[in-house]
C-alpha cells in the first residue's frame, strides 16, 4: 500500500487529510485496486473511474448517518477500501474476503446488496419518502407529548426544514438509460427534501452503450472540453443559494450564468428534475465543494459527472470491455499477460457464439439480441459478421424480449442471449409476449447455476423455475460442448420458444459417451449413459453436472454397485422414460446447477406424483443448492458446498440402497 493509504482505516481518516493530499491519495488506492484485481480478478476499469468521485463523496457526506446507493454496485471498490476492508483485499470475491458488491453484512456504509441495474434512484427515493413519514410520525408525537425536536436526532430536520441526514445515489456504467432508472425519475416529485443524484457518466456499460439515449449523451460528451467542465463547475458554484433562497432561483441564475443551455439539462428539466453539469469527475477538490453546496438544497437534483473508464491503467482505458470484469492477469508495464487457464478448453460460451455465427451463414433468419454484454454472451464475432442481424438493446432485457417477439411473429428466427441473472429481469415480458403467444424465440442463457466469484447476485439458480411454469415453454441443458451446439441447432428447427442452459465455464472434457451425445436432441427424450437389470437405483443429470453424476458411477462401480445413468437434457417436457423407472421399483437421484425449488429435480416430482402417487415415497431423491443465498466463492467450492460432488452422489445412492 501507498503511504497516506496506510493512514485510511475509516472515511474519518479520510477528513484528516487535505484536498491536495486526496489527490495522492487517489494515485494509491488507483495502484492498489490494479495490484488487488491482476491476482483476484475482478471489476476492474468501472473502479479505476470512480476514484476521485468515491472519495469527493465520503469527504463531502457522513456515510454512518448519511445514506449511500450504489446502481449495479461493481465499482464500489475504492468504497470498500476506505470504510475498513483494504486488508481483506487480497480475497477479493473469495471466501473469507469481501464481495465485489455492497454488501450490507460486510459494512454499516453499505445500504443494499446490489448487482443488477437501475435500482438506485428508486431505492433512494423510497428511503427518502420513508424518512418524510417518520419525520412526520415523530413530529406529531412529539407535538402531542408537549417535547421540542432535537436538530441534532439522526434522521430529523433543522429549524429551516432540511433533513439532517443526507441521501446520495450514485449510478453509473450506464444504469440511467435503463427503463427502471427512468421510471424512477418520473416519481421524483415525490421527494420533498434534500436528495442528491450522481450521474457517473463513463460513456459505457460492459460494452459501448448502445440506443438513442446512449448516443445523446456521446453527442453532449463529445461536445465539452476541460476548460467547458471547469466553467460549468466554477457557474455553479458562484451561483447557488445560500441557505434559505429557493432551488428555482438557483437554477435559473445557473442557466444564465451558464452560456451552453445544455440539452442535457433540457432533458431531465423537462421531467421538473434540476440539473447541475456536467463537470470533471476527476477533480477531487471541485467535486467536494458541489457535493457540499448541493447536499444543502432541500429538494431531488441531478449532478452529471464524466468520469473514464479504466482511468490510470493504459491497457484498461483502451479496451474497457475486455478489463470491465477480469480474471487475474500479469502486469508488465502497459503489457498484460493474461493468467493461465485451467484447460486448454473452450468456454460454454465461446463454443455457442461460434456455432450461432456458422448457422447464420446460411440460415438468413437468425439474428441475435443482447442487453449491454455482447462480449459477455460470446457474440463479438457475429456482430462482427452480420452487423444487420445483431441488436444490443441496452441495459434493458425486457425490450430486448419484446422486440425478439416482434421478429418472430414475422418470421424471423430471434435467438435472446441474457445472463441467467439478468434474463429474471424481464420475466413478464417472455410470459405475455413469448410464451403466451407461443412465438419460436430462442433463450440462450449464459452463466446458469453457480458463477462463482460474483457471488448471490449474478448466481443464475432460478430460470428453470420461473420459466417451466410457463405454458409452450421447453427448457432444455446441454452436458458439454457438442451437446450445445445440437440444442441450439434444434432450439432453431422448433416453433415454439426454446430455452438453452449453460454455465460460466469450460466445456468438460471428452469423457462422455460421444455416441449417446452426440445424437441429435429429440423434445422431452434424454440420453441413456448406462443401463443394467441388476441396478435398483438411476442418476438422472440435468445438464454440465453430468460430469459428476459419471464420476459417481465409476466409484459405485468400483464398490460393485451398479446404476443406471441418464442424460436428461430437457427439464420441460420430462422425458416419460424417466418416469416410468419408478414404476419398475428403482429409485432416482437427480442432479441440477439450479435451486431445488421448482428445479429439474422438483419436475422430476411433480411428474411422478401425477403417474405414481404415493409409490414414490422414499425413491426419489434430489441434489442440488438448497433454497438459500450462496455467497461468492470458486464455482468448485460452490458446486460442493450443494453437494454437487461425486463423493456425495455416490453416498446418496448407497443410503438409497440401505432403505
Amino acid at each position: 500500500m501507498g503511504e497516506l493509504l496506510d493512514q485510511i482505516d475509516s472515511p474519518d481518516d479520510l477528513k484528516k487529510l487535505s484536498v491536495d493530499q486526496l489527490a495522492g491519495l487517489a494515485g494509491e488506492i488507483r495502484q492498489f485496486i490494479l495490484d488487488s484485481v491482476s491476482r483476484t480478478g475482478g471489476h476492474l476499469a468501472s473502479n479505476l473511474g470512480a476514484v476521485e468521485l468515491t472519495l469527493a463523496l465520503h469527504y463531502a457526506f457522513d456515510f454512518k448517518t448519511d445514506k449511500l446507493l450504489w446502481d449495479v454496485g461493481h465499482q464500489c471498490y475504492t468504497h470498500k477500501i476506505i470504510t475498513g476492508r483494504k486488508d481483506s483485499f487480497a480475497h477479493l470475491r473469495h471466501a473469507g474476503g469481501p464481495s465485489g458488491f455492497p454488501n450490507p453484512d460486510e459494512s454499516i456504509y453499505d445500504q443494499f446488496t446490489v448487482g443488477h441495474a437501475g435500482t438506485s434512484i428508486a431505492t433512494a427515493i423510497g428511503m427518502a419518502l420513508g424518512e418524510q413519514i417518520r419525520q412526520k410520525t415523530e413530529g406529531r408525537e412529539q407535538k402531542t407529548e408537549g417535547r421540542e425536536q432535537k436538530a441534532e436526532d439522526r434522521g430529523q430536520k433543522t429549524e429551516d426544514g432540511r433533513a439532517t441526514n443526507k441521501i446520495v445515489a450514485l449510478v453509473g456504467d450506464a444504469s440511467i438509460v435503463n427503463g427502471s432508472s427512468f421510471e424512477a425519475l418520473n416519481n421524483l416529485g415525490l421527494v420533498k427534501r434534500q436528495l442528491l443524484i450522481v450521474l457517473n457518466d463513463n460513456s459505457m456499460a460492459i460494452d459501448p452503450t448502445a440506443g438513442a439515449l446512449a448516443k445523446y449523451f456521446s453527442k453532449v460528451r463529445l461536445s465539452h472540453t476541460y476548460e467547458d467542465l471547469r466553467k460549468t463547475t466554477t457557474n455553479i458554484l458562484e451561483r447557488l443559494p445560500v441557505i434559505g433562497k429557493s432551488v428555482e432561483e438557483a437554477v435559473e441564475r445557473i442557466k444564465k450564468g451558464i452560456r451552453m443551455a445544455l440539452p442535457t439539462s433540457q432533458m431531465f428539466e423537462s421531467l421538473n428534475i434540476p440539473y447541475f453539469g456536467p463537470v470533471d469527475g476527476h477533480d477531487i477538490g471541485s467535486l467536494i465543494q458541489l457535493f457540499s453546496a448541493l447536499a444543502q438544497l432541500n429538494t431531488a437534483v441531478i449532478l452529471h459527472v464524466y468520469t473514464k473508464k479504466g482511468k490510470g491503467f493504459s491497457p484498461a482505458e483502451q479496451d474497457r470491455p475486455r478489463f470491465h470484469s477480469t480474471g487475474p492477469f500479469k502486469i508488465n508495464g502497459d503489457l498484460v499477460e493474461a493468467g493461465t487457464t485451467a484447460a486448454a478448453r473452450p468456454s460454454f460460451t465461446r463454443v455457442f457464439g461460434e456455432h450461432l455465427t456458422k448457422l447464420a451463414q446460411t440460415d438468413s433468419r437468425i439474428v441475435a439480441i443482447t442487453s449491454a454484454m455482447c462480449d459477455g454472451t460470446g457474440l463479438a464475432e457475429f456482430r462482427k459478421r452480420f452487423p444487420d442481424r445483431f441488436y444490443d438493446v441496452g441495459i434493458a432485457e425486457g425490450t430486448a424480449v419484446d422486440i425478439a417477439a416482434g421478429m418472430a411473429k414475422t418470421g424471423a428466427r430471434p435467438v435472446v442471449c441474457i445472463y441467467s441473472t439478468f434474463l429474471q429481469r424481464s420475466f413478464d415480458q417472455i410470459f405475455q409476449e413469448v410464451a403466451l403467444q407461443n412465438l419460436p424465440v430462442v433463450f440462450c442463457i449464459d452463466r446458469a447455476g453457480v458463477v462463482g466469484s460474483d457471488g448471490p447476485t449474478h448466481h443464475g439458480l432460478m430460470d428453470v423455475g420461473f420459466l417451466r411454469m410457463m405454458p409452450n415453454m421447453v427448457l432444455t441443458a446441454p452436458a458439454d460442448g457438442l451437446e450445445l451446439e445440437l440444442a441450439l441447432d434444434f432450439a432453431l428447427g422448433e416453433n415454439r420458444p426454446v430455452c438453452i442452459r449453460y454455465p460460466k465455464d469450460l466445456v468438460p472434457a471428452d469423457e462422455f459417451d460421444r455416441t449417446a451425445c452426440a445424437r441429435p436432441f429429440e423434445l422431452g427424450k434424454g440420453v441413456v449413459l448406462a443401463s443394467s437389470p441388476k441396478s435398483a437405483v438411476a442418476i438422472v443429470s440435468y445438464g454440465v453436472v453430468l460430469t459428476e453424476a459419471l464420476a459417481a458411477a465409476h466409484l459405485l462401480q468400483r464398490e460393485a454397485i451398479e446404476v443406471d445413468l441418464i442424460n436428461a437434457r430437457f427439464a420441460a417436457p420430462i422425458d416419460e422414460k424417466i418416469i416410468s423407472l419408478l414404476g419398475k421399483g428403482k429409485g432416482i437421484i437427480t442432479v441440477e446447477d439450479h435451486r431445488l425449488a421448482c428445479g429439474f429435480g422438483s419436475a422430476v416430482l411433480e411428474s411422478a406424483v401425477a403417474v405414481l402417487g404415493g409409490q414414490i415415497k422414499e425413491r426419489l431423491t434430489m441434489i442440488g443448492p438448497s433454497k438459500r443465498f450462496i455467497k461468492h466463492d470458486s464455482r468448485s467450492r460452490q458446486l460442493m458446498e450443494a453437494g454437487i460432488i461425486a463423493d456425495k452422489i455416490a453416498q446418496t445412492v448407497k443410503k438409497m440402497l440401505k432403505s
